[in-house]
């Protein structure tokens, strides 16, 4: 299936709209996150992303919040159209928006996938810094 950019949206989710698959990994997480958003193609999901926001509050400015991605998933009929791109662009904003300056995610994907979307690799994931203009 070919998808273009315009041709779905992204909005806050819950588990009940995610397909089956997207709720188990969902669910599997502990804790759970709390940011949950969804990109649908009419009134499919057919992708999402769960971010936990930082765990404890910044002892100093210098301090640089960590959000954390913990899962993105497109279904596979839709992959290989930039959904899952536009997926993790979503969440850096997202991230940012709240005060983010980190956008760690301690995901097993594939390298080329995150280090093009201009992360740093890590030993257990990859790193996406943000800086402040």
């Amino acid at each position: 299936m070919e998808i273009a950019l315009r041709d779905y949206e992204v909005f806050r989710g819950e588990v009940a709209m995610l397909p089956p698959n997207m709720a188990r990994v969902f669910e599997r997480q502990q804790p759970q996150p709390e940011i949950l958003r969804v990109a649908k193609l009419g009134e499919q999901v057919i992708g999402c992303y769960a971010m936990q926001e930082p765990a404890a509050p910044l002892r100093n400015a210098a301090e640089m919040p960590a959000f954390t991605l913990t899962m993105v998933m497109v279904l596979p009929s839709c992959q290989r159209n930039g959904v899952g791109r536009w997926l993790v662009g979503h969440a850096i904003g997202v991230a940012e928006s709240k005060g983010g300056r980190r956008l760690e995610a301690l995901l097993a994907g594939p390298e080329n996938f995150f280090v093009g979307l201009g992360f740093e690799s890590l030993a257990n994931g990859y790193c996406f810094a943000m800086y402040q203009e």
